[in-house]
């Protein structure tokens, strides 16, 4: 590394007496060194061992890969050690300490237009949600409140060069993110960081806030100095197929979000997948011009959080009565809540027939049906995250205490659960299970408001019991 140190210090030097002899008083738009200068000082990165080690290989930066190669080094070098640093030993020691990083910690991070919030709210140990006015200045937050303006509506967010500064932003620390290197690991990890943002802001848009969001994410460096072409980064952006305009701000509730992101996780892969195609369906829905097109969006999304494979049920009545059952509520609250979805349904048969959009059963204007049906989706949403498992739709149907039977994957060692045994139902806790059955111990009955009665059975007493998990159920 010293050798490489004094290479660079030496040849940096020289190209930088010329450069002074060439034009002793640069300007800003002056012109480049002489070619054989900057010839002279690829190849001098090319005899350093530092160099060596990666030619050829990737740098992510900017949203991109620029492959390292000495002429643009050279160039780098120069410009930070003369031509705007004027600042050799410390353009050499940056220089070698970029090339010879191999991992750095990264930023992945996001502008929220329709979400606002007023201190800091951690998701998890490495990723928080914060004011976009409390997020760090860079290069691209400097991008985003420049082209900021107050739209001619009063929008939020209307197209990616037309929008309002926004309030909420987002930031996830990425240890050792891969810097420099042959194998394109950089990417697969971005690929997953834009996955996992895409489905948290659907999650928060169908979960809590009701309403389209428009998200623009972009990675950076923790430490500044490794940013190799920051000024070519670049804005990922994060709409619906159909771009909404975002009309207004919601408040973020911060315990809603990090109880649906919680409950969200903790779904198997499976049941995650269905959900996630509903929720894409209710955001497309809030985003159509079409009147029609909004009934048929909202209904399917209807559709599929409450539908399973082998379903027969007529649509309007199965999707009316299991929403209402598992949104749950007094008597009176129910029967609204099912006339409410129903005329959604009359709208969705009229239109998908050709009709009158005009629900016969409803005074209500097609706005406000589809306004309230919003409303009730997103309390649906929250109760199946709230349940974790498939829901026993059979049981649904029939009581409004979101029943769920349990596969065996869902079942998990040590956890306590309700357990159906002899015609009673008791607390029992798992001690393990194999590729069929789970063996139990039983403790309290459960009496009819879910709460332990007298114990008839002390925990333990029977020994372990075999199962089938479908007699298990949550707590």
């Amino acid at each position: 590394m010293s050798d490489d140190k004094a290479i660079l210090t030496s040849a940096l030097e020289v190209a930088a007496r010329a450069y002074w002899a060439m034009d002793p008083r640069p300007t800003l738009i002056g012109s480049d060194p002489d070619r054989s200068v900057m010839d002279a000082l690829s190849a001098a990165i090319e005899n350093c061992s530092a160099y060596q080690a990666v030619a050829g290989h990737v740098v992510f930066s900017g949203g991109s890969g620029p492959v390292l190669h000495s002429p643009a080094l050279a160039v780098r070098l120069f410009s930070r050690g003369v031509r705007w640093g004027n600042d050799i030993p410390g353009a050499v020691d940056e220089f070698l300490r970029l090339l010879t990083t191999r991992k750095a910690t990264g930023l992945f991070k996001a502008a929220i237009w329709g979400l606002s919030l007023d201190q800091e709210l951690s998701l998890s140990p490495t990723a928080q949600l914060m004011p976009f006015v409390a997020l760090p200045d860079s290069h691209m937050k400097k991008r985003i409140s420049e082209r900021a303006k107050t739209c001619h509506d009063g929008a939020i967010w209307r197209t990616q060069t037309y929008y309002d500064l926004p309030q909420a932003a987002f930031v996830e620390e990425v240890p050792d993110f891969p810097y420099i290197g042959t194998d394109g690991a950089c990417f697969q990890v971005m690929n997953e960081l834009v996955w996992d943002a895409h489905e948290l802001w659907i999650l928060i848009q169908a979960a809590s806030v009701g309403h389209p969001l428009a998200v623009a994410c972009w990675f950076e460096y923790a430490d500044r100095d490794l940013e190799y072409a920051e000024w070519e980064n670049s804005f990922t952006w994060l709409i619906p197929e159909i771009p909404p305009v975002v009309k207004h701000c919601s408040a973020a509730d911060s315990t809603a979000i990090q109880t649906n992101r919680t409950n969200y996780y903790a779904l198997s892969q499976k049941r995650r997948s269905t959900l996630l195609r509903s929720m894409e369906r209710f955001r497309q829905s809030q985003c159509r011009r079409e009147v029609i097109d909004r009934v048929l969006d909202l209904a399917l999304a209807f559709e599929i959080a409450v539908s399973e494979k082998g379903d027969n049920a007529p649509p309007g009545w199965k999707v009316s009565v299991r929403s209402t059952q598992l949104i749950a509520g007094d008597l009176k609250e129910r029967q609204q809540n099912r006339a409410t979805v129903s005329a959604l349904y009359e709208l969705r048969n009229q239109a998908t027939h050709g009709g009158t959009l005009k629900a016969k059963s409803s005074k209500k204007p097609v706005d406000e049906i589809l306004e309230n049906n919003s409303q009730l989706y997103v309390l649906l949403m929250k109760r199946l995250l709230a349940l974790r498992l498939n829901p026993d739709w059979k049981a649904v149907e029939l009581e409004p205490t979101g029943a769920t039977k349990m596969d065996l994957d869902d079942v998990e060692i040590g956890e306590k659960y309700r357990c159906d045994y002899k015609g009673a139902q008791y607390f029992a806790i798992v001690a393990g299970k194999d590729d069929r059955v789970v063996r139990v111990t039983l403790g309290d009955i459960v009496n009819q408001d879910g709460n332990p009665g007298d114990p008839t059975e002390a925990l333990g007493t029977l020994g372990e019991i075999q199962v089938s998990p479908e007699h298990l159920h949550p707590i």
